[in-house]
């Protein structure tokens, strides 16, 4: 069945402050000062929103054994899952980030805690996560029913 998860305020605003102010800030010192620099970070910025952009989950098809995070550009599919468990946001706050973003159309990425270990975050959301861990030992946090865990 296919889950859709609302992105909370925080994402909103910071993709929001991200879309309207970075280029208001690198067109302006174009402008104004004819900053090279900023003629060619406008479009470098460009290129990684549009990027994030796509690499954010839409929504979330969940089956018994079966995940598939589909994003506005291809999709992530978990299979072979051994375990799905509800997660709180505190036991992410513990870790770091790696390599990611987190806030920009939602929150994904690689991140590392001492509780977790490394774990890829694909979520839009911090309200309904859940930690997938695989048999092979890969973890993922995604957004998660919350009526789906009280039913495992």
């Amino acid at each position: 069945m296919i889950y859709r998860f609302r992105r909370d305020w925080k994402v909103l605003l910071v993709s929001i402050l991200t879309i309207v102010v970075i280029p208001i800030v690198l067109c302006t010192a174009w402008f104004v000062d004819g900053d090279v620099e900023a003629l060619i970070a406008l479009p470098l910025w460009l290129l990684l929103m549009v990027g994030i952009t796509l690499r954010t989950p839409r929504y979330f098809y969940i089956e018994k054994n079966l995940i598939i995070v589909k994003f506005f550009l291809g999709s992530k599919v978990l299979d072979d899952i051994r375990s799905v468990r509800p997660i709180e946001v505190s036991e992410i706050r513990r870790g770091s980030r790696t390599f990611g973003n987190g806030g920009f159309m939602g929150y994904t990425g690689y991140f590392h805690s001492k509780e977790l270990g490394s774990f890829q975050i694909l979520a839009v959301n911090k309200d309904e996560l859940a930690l997938v861990t695989l048999n092979n030992g890969k973890k993922y946090v995604i957004n998660y029913p919350k009526e789906l865990l009280k039913q495992s």
